[in-house]
C-alpha cells in the first residue's frame, strides 16, 4: 500500500506533501523515482476505483441541488473542443459566455489506459446530463 500512495503521490494524484521515502531504486539519492508507464498505470488504476463511485451518483439531481445552491456552472468535455457535452454546438457557444466551465476529475485529453477509457466514457455521460440540467438555470 505505501508503494501504490507513493505512485499516486508521484503521479499528482494526491495532495501529498511528504517525500517518498528511498527505496532501492536507481534515482537520484536512492529515491525511486516513477517511470511514466508506472504513473499511467496508477492513474488507470485510480480511475478504475472511481468509475463505481461516479456511477452511482445523479448528475440529474446533483445539478437541481447546485442551482438551488445558487451555483451554476456547466461540465467540459474532453479534448480543446469549445462544445459542451449534451448542448448543441450553437448553444454551447452562446452558453459559454454566460456560465463558467468545470472539469470532472480525469476529464482530459490524456488517456492512461482501459480503465480511464471506460472512467472517461461514464464522465462524458454524466456531464451530458449535468450541463441538460443546468442549461435552463445558465440562459
Amino acid at each position: 500500500m505505501k508503494a501504490f500512495t507513493a505512485l499516486l503521490c508521484a503521479g499528482g494524484l494526491l495532495g501529498c506533501h511528504d517525500p517518498i521515502a528511498p527505496d532501492s531504486g536507481n534515482g537520484a539519492g536512492g529515491v525511486h523515482i516513477p517511470s511514466a508507464r508506472e504513473i499511467a498505470t496508477g492513474k488507470d488504476q485510480y480511475f478504475a476505483e472511481q468509475l463505481p463511485i461516479l456511477q452511482a451518483r445523479n448528475p440529474e439531481a446533483e445539478a437541481r441541488s447546485a442551482i438551488q445552491q445558487g451555483e451554476r456552472y456547466f461540465l467540459c468535455g474532453a479534448g480543446r473542443g469549445n462544445t459542451l457535452p449534451g448542448v448543441a454546438a450553437e448553444v454551447s457557444a452562446q452558453m459559454r459566455n454566460k456560465c463558467p466551465v468545470r472539469c470532472l476529475d480525469g476529464v482530459t485529453d490524456a488517456l492512461y489506459g482501459e480503465n480511464h477509457r471506460r472512467y472517461l466514457t461514464a464522465a462524458l455521460d454524466y456531464s451530458a446530463r449535468w450541463n441538460k440540467a443546468m442549461l435552463e438555470a445558465c440562459r
